[in-house]
């Protein structure tokens, strides 16, 4: 069956064309001759090879066309949903990096908390918008952690110099 808006041929089964989408109207069928008369069977009509034909990516749907555009007419493809992802992974490291003078745990959190949605939320998880969301994340951590330990990992001098004169 074919469509008679595009001409794309469509299963027989089809309610709607595959192609534009537009509602297939059936043929009429014709009158069925009298018993009497015999019918006589036509030949066959060679099969034509059915070639495959890219269809465009995006249809646009029967109903829903932009004024001026052509049925069938592919539509430009929609905005990608990365687009606040880089912010959130620059906000990670930039929290990260503020967590090692103010407020270390909550910023800390903060930079492995929103490295972590962008993580989650990236569709290409080896691209630059993950990777930099995971440096702020080692980054936050870093923080958190030179915080607990930070008179471990840099004993004042003062402190140094009375303990040494104490035990010795």
């Amino acid at each position: 069956m074919f469509c008679g808006e595009c001409g794309t041929q469509n299963p027989d089964t089809n309610q709607f064309c595959k192609n534009c989408g537009n509602p297939l109207r059936r043929p009429r069928q014709a009158p069925v001759p009298p018993a009497a008369v015999p019918v006589q069977p036509s030949a066959a009509p060679p099969a034509q090879p059915v070639y495959y034909q890219p269809q465009p990516a995006v249809v646009q749907p029967a109903g829903i066309r932009q004024p001026g555009m052509a049925p069938g007419v592919a539509t430009p493809p929609a905005p990608s949903r990365n687009t606040g992802l880089p912010v959130l992974g620059i906000l990670s490291v930039l929290a990260g990096a503020a967590a090692f003078f103010f407020y270390p745990y909550i910023l800390g959190a903060l930079a492995v908390v929103l490295g972590g949605i962008s993580v989650f939320l990236t569709r290409k998880k080896t691209g630059k918008i993950a990777f930099v969301a995971v440096i702020g994340i080692i980054i936050g951590l870093a923080a958190i952690v030179t915080d607990n330990f930070y008179f471990l990992l840099f004993p004042p001098k003062e402190l140094t110099f009375d303990l040494l004169s104490v035990l010795f």
